[in-house]
């Protein structure tokens, strides 16, 4: 009886889900024929149970037929990369989609109407069969891969073909508008309705703008299916943090999206009549109240409401979290030849589901917030309990030290104490205790909080479900704490104060953006100018071939060089670096005037020594792509010189642009600048230091 309370994965959970499935009101909502388009919830929320359960309800309905797909991870996978190679936007990515997930639905359709012995009466039978052999191998997929295949052949038989036409190819040569007639009046002519139930959509899903195109077709269909009959349904089963990712990008979310979600909520009660429901199962005991079957199976402190809280202040909710701790802790009574549970066996089995929830949060949020384990462990070893002013302080000591690898870049953005707070309370690591209560707020799943609103003194909690991971110790006299959940349906009614992690690092990126064409050129903005290429580079090249990016790092020397970072020598700009210059240390001067003179040459001359090695960037404020005739000069007369030595010249408009693509979505580009400051590198090696030099 290893899992005494069932399986955490739903698909493993037979018995339980069969005898012992709690119909909550969104199971009551969704089988009865409500006509919500997506149901919205977090990882280990029992978006899978529900999946499995509804479809195993809607099937014994009369004139409804279920539809079950599971998206394979791999196709997924493949689709988005082959849609990337074409498009990188979201609007224009989603016009493909929306017409190869519309495909896959219809032709799933056919399937069902040919199969029905009725189907020969209806008017329509003639074109669909010939459809159905007409495209005959796109029917001898898989029914979930049918809108790769599709896009893949119209690719094939138009492979010069500008993604903005794409949609119109598809439409065209699947006909598609005519195919959807045939099969909604063939459906009308059945007295059928179809079902379409869709899972396990994150498999392969990252934060970006062609993944999340990809759903955001599928999700134009479903409204478009619904607006036009009511012969065909489709309902999503997504994460929510999938669901934010498309009010962030889809400008139909507030038309076609937004009050058609059903956001699976669990609360203290919700929770304990789950798993009273699968202890009457496991145990074979008779209904009793819940309470009653709770205490039957706990004792010592864990009795009663009180009890079961406890157990619930060890987990974020979610009935897979609760049903791995309670597992855990039956095996240890069990050991001990006891027949109920203690809280001794909770703080055993904690521990081991503390560690295992920390290694979920930080693998849950390494796209998007790299940083998160440095910003976690300035907490390990010390108190749950931490007034704001001390939580800033220690923040502010990970924020200011150099950083290396993915993590940089998140630093790159926050930069403050306040920013690095922000996104640890917004994944649900750190909550805040509201004044004169013991009670403490937490959020998850990219939530966002207004820090500026916390005084100096307010109490911040680290999660308790973290404590034992982290070593955290509490003091005697701190009260017992009740922590409280600001549910996503709270979350989506405060837009303005509260944004998810992805809108998080879009707004800083766009306060970057913006504060450019703020910098007055010359003397009086030089300091500012040089700050914000500092965390431009951190953001554009951390963790892509340079490391360590500091400013002014010998402050005490004698030449003091504006900015350096090491030379990892990974990717081609940084290994020509390193073979050609001899560059271990990369050195970035800032100009913050238009044309370089005599002057800035002479002094970046004096800096290319070991280990610096023989070639630096000096960004300017030139709005011009070209270098001047002056530059040339001095460029080509340093090259040719013994040794030789190469200035690199690059406007900030170029490092303004990579910024500008960045906040557009499009994060997953990394490559852009490093392709750039390549193009660069040639321009100068081809171009520039072949000049003959005129008199200096």
């Amino acid at each position: 009886m290893a899992n005494i309370l069932g399986e955490l994965s739903a698909g493993s959970d037979h018995r339980m889900l069969r005898e012992a499935f709690f119909e909550t009101r969104s199971y009551r909502e969704l089988v009865s024929g409500s006509d919500f388009r997506f149901v919205v919830g977090r990882r280990g929320a029992g978006k899978s149970a529900l999946f499995q359960k509804v479809s195993e309800a809607l099937k014994g309905k009369d004139g409804i037929v279920v539809i079950t797909e599971e998206p394979n991870a791999e196709k997924t996978a493949a689709y988005q990369s082959e849609l990337a190679k074409i498009a990188d936007a979201y609007v224009e990515t989603r016009h493909i989609t929306k017409l190869t997930w519309r495909l896959q639905v219809l032709t799933s359709a056919v399937d069902i109407i040919l199969r029905n012995y009725k189907s020969e009466r209806l008017p329509q039978h003639g074109f669909l069969e010939y459809y159905r052999s007409h495209h005959a191998a796109l029917f001898a997929v898989e029914p979930g891969a049918r809108g790769l295949q599709a896009f893949r052949a119209v690719r094939g038989s138009h492979p010069n073909c500008a993604a903005a036409e794409l949609p119109e190819k598809i439409a065209e040569q699947f006909a598609v508008s005519r195919l959807r007639n045939e099969v909604v009046a063939a459906l009308r002519g059945l007295n059928k309705t179809l079902i379409f139930l869709f899972d396990g959509l994150d498999e392969g899903w990252i934060p970006t703008p062609v993944a999340t195109a990809v759903l955001g077709g599928l999700s134009k269909v479903s409204a478009d299916f619904r607006e036009a009959s009511q012969e065909i349904h489709c309902v999503l089963f997504i994460r929510d943090n999938m669901l934010r990712a498309l009010a962030q990008l889809d400008g139909d979310y507030t038309r076609d999206i937004e009050g058609n979600a059903l956001r699976l909520q669990w609360d203290e009660v919700s929770l304990l009549e789950m798993i009273a429901a699968r202890l009457r199962t496991a145990f074979k005991w008779k209904d009793e109240q819940a309470v009653r079957v709770w205490n039957k199976f706990s004792d010592r402190g864990l009795q009663g409401k009180d009890g079961f809280r406890r157990c619930l202040n060890l987990t974020l909710y979610r009935p897979r979290d609760l049903i791995a701790l309670l597992n855990g802790a039956w095996n240890e009574a069990d050991r001990s030849s006891r027949s109920r549970i203690i809280d001794e066996d909770i703080e055993r089995t904690a521990s081991t589901i503390s560690r295992n929830r920390l290694f979920d949060l930080y693998k849950e949020y390494e796209k998007v917030l790299p940083g998160l384990p440095e910003l976690a462990e300035v907490f390990r070893a010390g108190a749950t309990q931490i007034p704001y002013e001390s939580v800033k302080a220690r923040l502010d000591e990970v924020v200011s030290k150099p950083h290396s690898g993915a993590s940089a870049r998140d630093f790159a953005l926050l930069s403050t104490a306040s920013d690095a707070f922000s996104a640890l309370f917004s994944v649900g690591f750190l909550g805040v205790q509201d004044e004169g209560s013991s009670s403490v707020r937490f959020c998850h799943d990219g939530s966002d909080t207004e820090v500026q609103e916390l005084g100096p003194a307010r109490m911040v909690l680290v999660h308790p479900c973290y404590w034992r991971a982290l070593n955290l110790t509490t003091h005697a006299e701190a009260p017992d704490i009740l922590v409280r959940i600001d549910d996503e349906e709270d979350v989506a009614k405060n837009p303005g104060s509260i944004q998810s992690m992805q809108e998080l690092r879009l707004r800083k990126l766009g306060q970057t953006v913006e504060e450019f064409n703020r910098i007055p050129e010359g003397l009086a903005g030089a300091r500012q100018f040089e700050d914000w290429v500092l965390s431009t580079i951190k953001y554009l090249a951390a963790g892509k071939g340079l490391d360590n990016i500091q400013p002014r790092p010998n402050p005490d020397a004698v030449q003091q060089r504006d900015i350096v970072g090491t030379n990892r020598g990974e990717g081609t700009f940084w290994r020509r670096l390193e073979r050609e210059y001899s560059v271990s240390q990369f050195v970035i001067e800032c100009k913050n005037f238009r044309e370089m003179d005599a002057d800035v040459f002479r002094q970046a001359a004096t800096y290319l020594v070991p280990p610096y090695g023989r070639c630096l960037m000096v960004v300017t404020r030139s709005e011009s792509d070209p270098i001047t005739k002056l530059e040339r000069t001095w460029v080509s007369e340093l090259y040719r010189g013994e040794p030789r030595k190469l200035i690199l010249l690059l406007p900030a408009s170029h490092l303004h642009r990579a910024l500008r693509k960045m906040r557009k979505g499009e994060e997953a580009r990394d490559d852009y600048f490093m392709n750039l400051l390549s193009k660069r590198l040639d321009t100068f090696e081809r171009d520039y230091v072949s000049q003959r030099s005129s008199r200096l």
